[in-house]
């Protein structure tokens, strides 16, 4: 594996986890920085101190600050992301075919079987978030589950496991956090966020095995698609939430998967 690409499932792929990695560092830099500037002044105003010395010390007392701040909230912020999701107990018939089909497709990543959690929300939707559980958690809208077909909606659960297959969760989730904090989550995608995204797809498809499968969750997913933000950063979700002029992007990858000649071979 070199710094750029990465071979997932017989493919060549853009590695999105380093990426990921650049900009997870990228913005625990910017936050360190912000964070020990501003208690750099306050402890000068709240002081009033004066001269070289005393404010030699300010700016090592807010280094230190800065430091702890950022370490604290890289820990803490991410698990709450997604504390004001509205968060909701599926039907036993939902929760049967939720559990059936996590079996089989824990077994075929040859990861741990993920526990799936269920927010009231109409778009088709799904995603991946820490929680401050044991294990990350597969989150997929009610819409999901009453539009899509058992084959759709395994596919969707394929995609979003293969997140953790490929270890981008904790990657996503600090990104995520430092996004909201820095005001940046209503942006326009970035290319890795795009990158990722067409990664993922192909991913659920290479799991399931039939491209109409992910192309229709895609094509469900736009159809009732909302530009209403949830408290997730657009990019986490299978179809971006809270930004606009995304249709041409959602057809570009429903028609990559399409067109993809699946010659899939294992890694």
């Amino acid at each position: 594996m070199n710094s750029d690409r990465v071979l997932v499932w017989g493919y060549d792929s853009p590695n999105v986890r380093a990426a990921r990695m650049r900009q997870v560092i990228a913005r625990l830099v910017v936050a360190f920085i912000v964070a020990s500037v501003i208690a750099g002044v306050v402890i000068t105003v709240a002081l009033g101190l004066t001269g070289v010395l005393p404010i030699e010390v300010t700016a090592l007392a807010g280094v230190i600050i800065g430091l702890l701040f950022t370490v604290i909230a890289t820990v803490v912020g991410p698990r709450r992301l997604g504390s004001r999701l509205p968060w909701v107990e599926p039907e036993e018939r939902d929760r049967k075919r939720i559990d059936t089909l996590l079996s089989g497709l824990g077994f075929q990543l040859g990861i741990s079987v993920s526990s799936v959690a269920v927010v009231a929300y109409p778009m088709v939707n799904g995603a991946v978030l820490e929680l401050g559980r044991k294990e990350p958690v597969v989150v997929i809208t009610t819409g999901a589950l009453r539009e899509l077909e058992t084959i759709e909606l395994e596919a969707l659960l394929a995609r979003e496991l293969g997140e953790l297959r490929l270890g981008l969760v904790g990657l996503n989730a600090t990104v995520a956090y430092w996004d909201k904090v820095f005001h940046r989550a209503g942006r326009r995608l970035s290319d890795w966020q795009r990158a990722e995204a067409v990664l993922l797809d192909r991913l659920g498809v290479s799991v399931t095995r039939y491209p109409p499968a992910m192309a229709a969750v895609l094509e469900k997913a736009k159809s009732s698609r909302s530009i209403t933000a949830t408290s997730l950063p657009a990019w986490l979700w299978l179809c971006p939430v809270g930004v606009a002029d995304l249709d041409a992007d959602l057809a570009l990858r429903e028609q990559l998967l399409l067109d993809e000649i699946w010659t899939i071979g294992a890694s």
